[in-house]
């Protein structure tokens, strides 16, 4: 979760063979270039957070992509 401004436990997702734990943020490093203009900007709209999820609270966390239509 390298380049989060702020971040905050979002929940948990009861699984019938793993668990998820989901963190949300903001990142305070630049979005990447998007052509298409019916994907909202990061930090705005439904894009106003980035999340995370892990199935292993020691392992590595997964940034989800950005919302798209």
């Amino acid at each position: 979760m390298s380049g989060a401004d702020r971040i905050r436990f979002a929940g948990k997702i009861l699984g019938s063979h793993r668990d998820y734990w989901v963190a949300a943020g903001a990142l305070n490093e630049p979005e990447e270039t998007n052509s298409d203009p019916a994907i909202e900007k990061r930090g705005s709209g439904i894009n106003h957070l980035v999340y995370w999820v892990t199935d292993n609270l020691l392992g590595d966390w997964i940034q989800l992509p950005d919302c798209i239509p």
